[in-house]
């Protein structure tokens, strides 16, 4: 039986026409329409996917900050809309005049599929789903950006951007962290 998701959420376009959503679910939920396309190589040695393996040192440090009570966790998930399958409805209604027409506001619908793969690839954010999905925050609203790949190239040439960022340098990380008092990730 299939479910939905419905949210509030804003779409904007970028490139080529390709549809860009921002909206926010509680962290149970990502894992329900999304997967994680691991990378690996078929019996025909093509390679498919791009995610690396889960960390899960990594995941059990955000779990273990996930359950302090004074938390807030704005870092996004970047997904990737494989499936031709949800739907946008723009809200009706008065547009506020002289600002910046940035996006759009409406629903989206998101379904889910029982048993069946989901409608995203999660591009950015595997670990922090990972630790979410773990948690004693299930209810902790997540923030999403979200776009619409029209092919495995499209979400591989993203996961290569965003995970090619530079990290900070150790040495500015720990000349910060003698000035803050709460515990973080490791």
């Amino acid at each position: 039986m299939e479910k939905e998701i419905k949210v509030s959420a804003l779409r904007t376009e970028q490139g080529k026409g390709i549809k860009v959503y921002a909206f926010f679910l509680p962290g149970e939920k990502i894992m329900q329409i999304a997967e994680i396309s691991r990378v690996v190589r078929d019996s025909q040695e093509t390679l498919t996917g791009f995610q690396r393996k889960e960390i899960k040192t990594h995941i059990k440090s955000i779990t273990e900050y996930l359950k302090n009570s004074d938390i807030i966790f704005p870092n996004s998930i970047t997904l990737a809309f494989t499936k031709n399958k949800i739907k946008f409805i723009e809200s009706r209604g008065s547009k506020v005049q002289g600002i910046t027409k940035s996006s759009v506001s409406g629903t989206l619908t998101i379904p889910i599929f029982e048993g069946e793969a989901g409608v995203a690839w999660i591009v950015d954010g595997q670990q922090r789903s990972l630790a979410l999905e773990q948690s004693n925050k299930k209810n902790l609203f997540v923030p999403i950006i979200a776009f619409e790949a029209p092919d495995l190239d499209t979400q591989r040439e993203q996961f290569i951007l965003v995970n090619k960022a530079k990290p900070l340098p150790r040495r500015l990380i720990n000349e910060l962290l003698p000035e803050f008092d709460r515990e973080l990730p490791k």
